[in-house]
This record gives structure tokens, sequence and C-alpha cells, in this order.
């Protein structure tokens, strides 16, 4: 049986550990001026920042550590760092290093063992072939001892086991997965680009008897596939329109994204296709307030194993519907189906820039609400998919900071009924990141 939560994942940011900073290449002298912000007289102008003199060859630091854990892992321990570098009129930057290392240990029956782990590394590259191509790396190593499959559809259910009061292994399994992913993004000197997307995986479940996912992907079940160690290599083509003023906190301005590719596994005949629409908008309010919204639409056409039919998006895979990637509040992996679709919708409201302790900071704050649905295939299946809209939803609210330019840290909380299918005595998810949502 699943252990209820006694700790919520902390995260927090520490200067004595890593701390932001910008500096400067030998003997290049660095100017910081504090950077103040106004107002624009009326409503529906843009918040604009008085002019601040930075060396245009700098580099930015930050990072901070991540404490936390609960019964099921154990406890959690780990740090992510950002290291960027600016070059003269390069935007956004000339390169940008991320890392996210966490592991968490518990003492059981099995002795003192590392239990969950989650290793990110990611390298993005603006700048190359003479500022016609960037490259955006990413190599991640994932193993969740208490991923969550609860089934396939919309009206997939979270019913507890006869005479279990708390939800337990029965709809969760082991995932543990190795992936590279390589983004090309070809520049045209226009708002359009082609974009290349490649991912090669390695997903190695491992699912106990009696779950759900166990019952499902077993002979005799409901088809699903995905329960066999395979190798997945995906890739994807398409369009990218993007009129955004800045990628780090964007004030105006859109980024459509158009993914059509294929997916092939070496085991269970694993081979799809998919397109995928990411569709985000920006516009000035009020003052320092910003409407930012999202749609996304998934579709995927094939032999599907049941991790990749609870992931979407158009050239990076996510867990798309639930978590802080998807709808908000709903957990990860409570719904999955081939076809998609939801929106976020977020008003943010962006302070000034101020100085702390000699670094450049700003500090921003969230409301969210997001709503989707899932089909689990393309013809009518009322069991599995319900015959009422059935949106599933999710309400919440976060904080950000801006450490410079390129690191920015959030912590959203957002109450969705679906929360309770994992911890009903707390209905709400806590989500902790670097970069807003979208």
């Amino acid at each position: 049986m699943r252990s209820r939560t006694v700790a919520f994942l902390l995260t927090f940011v520490a200067t004595s550990l890593v701390t932001p900073c910008a500096f400067a290449e030998e003997g290049r002298r660095v100017v910081r001026v504090a950077a103040a912000s106004e107002l624009d007289e009326g409503p529906g102008k843009l918040l604009t920042e008085k002019i601040e003199e930075l060396d245009k060859q700098r580099f930015e630091v930050a990072g901070f550590p991540i404490i936390g854990g609960n019964t099921d892992i154990g406890v959690q321990v780990g740090a992510a760092a950002t290291f960027t570098q600016f070059k003269d009129e390069v935007k956004p930057y000339l390169w940008n290093i991320d890392a996210v290392a966490s592991a968490s240990m518990k003492s059981d029956s099995n002795g003192f063992r590392l239990v969950q782990q989650q290793h990110v590394l990611r390298l993005d590259a603006p700048d190359l072939w003479h500022d016609r191509l960037r490259v955006d790396a990413r190599g991640n190593f994932l193993r969740t001892i208490n991923a969550g499959y609860f089934g396939i559809g919309n009206n997939s259910s979270a019913d507890n086991p006869p005479g279990q009061t708390e939800p337990g292994r029965r709809y969760q399994y082991t995932h543990q997965e190795g992936r590279l992913r390589t983004i090309g993004r070809v520049h045209t000197g226009t708002p359009i680009d082609v974009g290349v997307g490649l991912n090669l995986r390695y997903v190695s479940p491992e699912i106990a008897g009696g779950s759900k996912l166990n019952d499902d992907t077993s002979v005799g079940g409901v088809g699903v596939i995905g329960a066999r160690p395979t190798f997945l290599s995906t890739l994807t083509v398409g369009p990218m329109y993007d009129t955004r003023d800045t990628e780090f906190i964007t004030k105006q301005g859109v980024f459509y994204q158009l993914g059509i590719g294929g997916t092939l596994g070496s085991a269970e005949d694993a081979r799809y296709v998919h397109t995928s629409m990411v569709l985000a908008h920006y516009v000035p309010l009020w003052g320092p307030f910003i409407f930012a919204s999202r749609f996304v639409t998934s579709l995927q056409f094939g032999n599907v194993p049941y991790y990749d039919m609870q992931e979407g998006g158009a050239f990076e895979l996510q867990n798309l519907f639930g978590g802080e990637n998807g709808v908000r509040g709903v957990p990860d992996g409570r719904y999955g189906g081939k076809a998609k679709a939801l929106s976020n919708t977020e008003v943010r409201a962006i302070g000034p820039r101020f100085r702390f302790l000699g670094q450049r900071l700003r500090a921003g704050a969230t409301t969210f609400f997001d709503a989707g649905r899932v089909w689990k295939d393309f013809k009518q299946d009322p069991v599995a998919d319900g015959t009422k809209l059935g949106l599933k939803y999710g309400i919440g609210a976060g904080i950000f900071m801006q450490w410079g330019e390129a690191a920015i840290f959030r912590i959203e909380a957002a109450y969705s009924p679906d929360a309770a299918s994992t911890n009903p005595s707390f209905p709400v998810g806590i989500y902790v990141g670097d970069g807003l949502m979208f």
C-alpha cells in the first residue's frame, strides 16, 4: 500500500551554496547598474524598464538545492544549477547549460538503498552555423517507483480495491528511462523556423502483480503494450512561428509549433505516427499584468505504449495531460489516450527589477486555470471515455524568481478534484521547476 505523504518537496534558494552572479571574461570591466521599473501611463501599456548597462560578454550562474521526500521514496536530496554566457547581440544568449541531480534514499526490507533518481543535463546553443541553426540537446535518466497508471481513456477509474481506504500500489509501477533528446531549429530569416526533433529512449518498467497495469498488459488484458523493456526512436519535423519579445519572461507575442513524426520501438511492435500542435499567446494587460494562454493537441495513430499515451508535445515529449506540464493538479499518469487536448490560461504579475546581495532579481506571481480531456482512441468508446464533456481541470497560483536573465525558478500549487486519487487528505499538487510553464 502506498503510504500517506508526510513531507512535500521543498525547494529553496541558498545563496551560500550556489550564488547567481554575473562576471566578464578576463580583462573586461563589468558595469552593472541597478534596474528600475516604471509604469507607462494609461491602461494596456507594457511594463517598461529603465536602461541598464550590462557587460555584453558576461556569464551568469545560478542554482538551488532540492530537499524533500515522503514515506514512499524516503529522503530526497539534490541540486539544480544553470550556467549561461551572453555575448554581444546574440539572442537570447550564446549558450546555456542546465543540470539537475537528485536521488532519494530509504532503509526498508531491502536494506539501505537508492530508491528514486532524476538526473538531467541540457545544452542550448542558439548561435550555430552563422546564426542559422539552434541546437537544444538534453540527456536524462529517470527512475520513479510510484509512477501512475489508472487505465486508458477519459473515464478511467481511481477506485480503491475493496477494504482499502488509501491509494495503494494498485495504480502504481516503477518507471525507468534513459533519454537523449535533440531539437534543431533552422532559422529562415523570418519569424517562421523549421524544427527537427530526435528522441532516443530506453524504457524498462517494473510492473507489480495485482496492479492495474499488470492486468491491462498481461495475456487476456485489454491489449495495452509497454510492459517489456524497449528502445524507442522518435523523429519529428515541422514549423515554428515565433514573435515573442523575449524567451525568459514573455510579455507579448506568440509562439506556435506544429510537429509531425513517427516512433519505432524494438519490442511489442511499438510503432506509431503522431502530430501535435502547441499555440502559445502573450498579451500585455494593465500595468505589470500579462495574460498568457496555451492550447495543445496531440494525436497518435498506431501501436502506442501506455506511457506515451500519457505524453505529448510538438518536438519534446512531456508528461502532457497531468503534472506540471499539463493540467496542473491532475496527477501524472492519471489519464492517457491517443488523443489529447488541453488549455492553460494564466495571468502573470511581473515585478520590478531589484538588487539583493549585489544580484539582479525580479519576482513575480501567477494565477492559472487549466482544463482538458483525453480520448482512448478515434472511435467512440462510451466505457473508456464516457458520454459527457468530461473536462478535467486544475486551478491554482504560484510565484517565481528571475535571477539575472536566464535563471528562473518557480513554485506552484494547484487544486484539482483528480488530485484526491493519489492523496485524498490533501488534493493539491505542488510543483517546483525552472522556467515558466510556457
